[in-house]
């Protein structure tokens, strides 16, 4: 047994870094392919336009990039009303990628797709090495991420995961480079956590996340340290301002990036503690008026600012509930059942391993010295944003823009090489 593992491990070490990423990028332009053309279940890839408009692509975005394409209205439909739950970085790369095609856009988002992963994995392999980890344990982590079934599944979607995933990685990658070039990589920290709020409003708390670190990294001056924090906050200010400017003019609401928070409140109800969605029935007794939804969310977001004003009527009424939500939201996260049983333990499998492994490689460095402030911030990230999900509703695919950081830290945490290289660095 352990010859073999040993052989295993010879194997691994001999895998160039270079050929492990494009094998995986390979095969998830295969798979995603084959999927679209010979399995396609729910049929996605139907033509966007015509009687099967609205089936096209997943939760509105490749709607809207035609509808741009078509009338410059970001709306889901031309003459529809404007669009306030879908903000714009996954629309533009539809529409670069496919939108222009309406009957076989899916061909050409695939390889928008692959190129997602590529760009995703050079920059987790540039922050694996910035974390030293060994060479071995880099090419074990390119393998993990690579060849992942849940990565792979959930490479041909049309929504924000794989985006997501890529620039989590990549802000990470600059966050923690501001400690030897904070004027270059600060502003590019801000500017990537701006276009990843108009992603998904998940990262536009990340400058506030990212400051503990900036400002304990001692081998800067304490000025330097301050105007990179600040450069971050700003430089992410700037590009969700455009975004919000355009909300408060469409809709006379201040919207940093979207709305939803009362939808999915009322939705995560639903789904955590049983019953069918409230959503339309408490707007309706609340104004009298018809609760209009399209792709999971409010039409108007008026509405949405009535279920979210109800939605906090509710925490304060019912406080018990929201670490209720945050348990059983976390559990939903590693075993989603959105999708029915069999999907919920096909991701337990997955992602329960997974979670034991990291657990048990924090109590591990925990015992054997402490953890890195790479490590403890990327603890800190990786809880925010499950919980921040967890807290609304819980989907299974999010989980999957958080797995490359998570294989990266678990592989982190059991490289002996790198522990043995940090403490004889201190």
């Amino acid at each position: 047994m352990n010859g073999m593992l040993q052989q295993l491990w010879e194997m691994v070490g001999r895998l160039r870094p270079g050929r492990i990423i494009a094998a995986a990028v390979a095969v998830r332009l295969l798979f995603g392919l084959f999927w679209m053309l010979a399995v396609n279940a729910p049929p996605e890839n139907v033509p966007v336009a015509g009687n099967t408009w609205y089936q096209a692509g997943a939760d509105g975005y490749l709607q809207i990039a035609r509808t741009m394409l078509m009338t410059g209205e970001y709306a889901f439909t031309p003459d529809g009303p404007p669009v306030h739950n879908r903000p714009p970085v996954q629309v533009v790369l539809l529409m670069i990628f496919g939108a222009w095609w309406p009957a076989h856009w899916y061909l050409v988002w695939m390889l928008g797709s692959a190129l997602l992963s590529l760009l995703m994995f050079v920059a987790l392999r540039a922050l694996g090495r910035d974390l030293r980890l060994s060479p071995l344990m880099l090419r074990l982590l390119l393998l993990l991420a690579g060849f992942h079934p849940y990565l792979i599944f959930i490479s041909k979607t049309t929504t924000f995961i794989n985006v997501a995933a890529l620039l989590l990685t990549v802000v990470a990658l600059c966050v923690f480079r501001i400690r030897h070039a904070p004027l270059r990589y600060a502003p590019a920290a801000g500017l990537l956590m701006g276009v990843g709020a108009l992603t998904h409003g998940t990262f536009l708390l990340m400058p506030l996340l990212a400051a503990p670190y900036i400002l304990s990294r001692r081998s800067l001056p304490a000025g330097r340290r301050i105007a990179a924090v600040l450069l971050v906050i700003v430089c992410a200010g700037a590009v969700v301002a455009p975004w919000t400017l355009r909300n408060v003019r469409t809709f006379d609401q201040f919207i940093p990036v979207v709305t939803g928070n009362g939808y999915h409140y009322w939705k995560g109800e639903a789904v955590y503690f049983g019953g069918h969605y409230p959503m339309a029935r408490l707007y309706e007794e609340e104004t009298g008026k018809e609760f209009e939804e399209m792709y999971y969310g409010a039409v108007d977001p008026n509405a949405d600012a009535v279920l979210w004003r109800l939605a906090k009527e509710d925490m304060l009424a019912r406080p018990e509930r929201i670490p209720l939500r945050l348990i059983i939201g976390t559990g939903a996260f590693l075993a989603p059942w959105d999708g029915g049983p069999k999907k919920a333990v096909a991701s337990a499998l997955m992602n329960i391993p997974l979670i034991i492994l990291l657990l048990a490689g924090l109590y591990r460095r925990f015992r054997r010295g402490g953890f890195t402030a790479e490590q403890f911030a990327l603890t800190l990230l990786l809880l925010y944003i499950v919980e921040a999900f967890a807290f609304f509703v819980a989907w299974g695919s999010y989980f999957t823009m958080l797995l490359p950081l998570a294989l990266l830290l678990t592989v982190s945490l059991f490289d002996d090489t790198r522990t043995r290289s940090h403490q004889a660095s201190k």
